[in-house]
């Protein structure tokens, strides 16, 4: 069974103003007219990428700017076009300031997985997570949790780990652990778009997000109710399975498919929607109003832009140890550290892939050793 991956852009707009926010065009007030989001749909259905299941993922911008009513009319207007039969479901990635009880009896009703963007305690979530006034937003993102709770509809959350972050393990393990996410990712800060600087890249960001980690796998090991955290989880089922990575979902073509405001598409990595570059120009392949998304494969601007991806892809499998974890790593990510697709190791894959697969082989490593001694 074959899942396709897409990530709808419904508007640019955050109602909020993080300040490691890689997005240029979060202030611009523009919203997808129900034209495109039939057009999505149509086009999206019509394709031969799609085979059993299709998971829309409303993301950059913050999706719940909009109102109840668009995605009444967005996901009726799914239906209409899915004649095949395809398992749709939906997803919300929210910085959960906006929840109420009229969103919370929709998510309900509709089965609509949410992810809450919160960064930890009071003290290093507001420390990067503001409004336009510069106010922090962690009490109103707890008022959105705890109705999410209230009404029984599991969340996931990603936190942002800076080098302020990685002082605090015991903190934040104990925060998320009382806050109980169905997951908990970590997402490194990054250098992305806008976000020009991270905090841990550096040697001795690296160090402290090593440490971080290993604190974060000890607690789990003393707890009765560990978290469930994203980058290990995924990482132990695949060494379990002893499975090869082939290419990254970010890496190949028509994985994940990206749809802006306009309905502008694209495809890799998510990240590349919002972008324009003095080589490619923007990263979009058509418009859903003029193109097949199988023609994007022949498209002038994708063919080049894939070969450099692949020369990338092909230089991390000669040069990495931990291709097989891993498949060649994000293009956005290579583009925005390196300043070419063609390109090998970055500071995003040394803190996602290599530091947090060290970290946990040497904790399975130890475990055994005292279950053996």
């Amino acid at each position: 069974m074959k899942n396709q991956l897409v990530v709808i852009q419904p508007t640019p707009f955050c109602n909020i103003n993080c300040r490691y926010c890689y997005l240029p065009q979060r202030t611009l007030s523009r919203r997808m007219s129900n034209a495109t989001l039939a057009q999505i749909f149509q086009v999206l259905c019509a394709s031969p990428f799609l085979k059993d299941e299709l998971t829309c993922i409303w993301h950059a911008g913050e999706p719940l700017v909009l109102s109840i009513d668009f995605y009444r009319q967005a996901f009726l207007l799914q239906q209409q076009y899915n004649v095949n039969g395809l398992h749709i479901s939906n997803a919300f990635q929210t910085n959960a300031t906006l929840i109420t009880q009229q969103w919370c009896d929709f998510i309900r009703e509709h089965d609509i997985h949410v992810g809450v963007s919160i960064d930890g305690p009071q003290y290093l979530h507001d420390a990067q997570r503001v409004d336009r006034k510069n106010r922090g937003t962690f009490e109103r993102v707890l008022k959105g949790i705890a109705l999410l709770r209230a009404n029984d509809i599991p969340y996931s959350a990603i936190a942002v780990v800076t080098g302020e972050t990685v002082h605090y393990p015991d903190e934040f393990w104990h925060f998320f652990a009382e806050l109980q996410p169905s997951r908990l990712g970590l997402n490194p800060e990054e250098v992305e778009g806008c976000n020009r600087h991270s905090s841990l890249h550096t040697l001795a960001g690296i160090e402290q997000y090593k440490r971080f980690l290993q604190r974060l796998l000890s607690l789990n090991e003393q707890s009765q109710s560990p978290l469930p955290i994203r980058e290990f989880d995924t990482l132990l089922a695949k060494i379990q399975a002893g499975q090869v990575a082939n290419n990254a979902g970010t890496n190949t073509p028509m994985s994940i498919l990206n749809f802006d405001y306009e309905g502008n598409i694209s495809t890799f990595s998510p990240e590349l929607l919002s972008f324009t570059h003095p080589v490619y120009g923007r990263f979009t392949f058509g418009n859903v109003f003029t193109t097949q998304l199988e023609d994007i494969l022949q498209d002038g601007k994708f063919v080049p832009m894939y070969a450099a991806i692949q020369r990338g892809i092909a230089s991390c499998r000669e040069s990495c140890d931990y291709f097989a974890l891993c498949g060649g790593g994000a293009p956005s990510n290579k583009l925005h550290e390196n300043g070419s697709f063609d390109s090998t190791e970055t500071h995003a894959c040394r803190l996602r892939i290599k530091i947090t697969t060290d970290v946990l082989l040497e904790h399975l490593e130890q475990r055994y050793k005292v279950a053996t001694a």
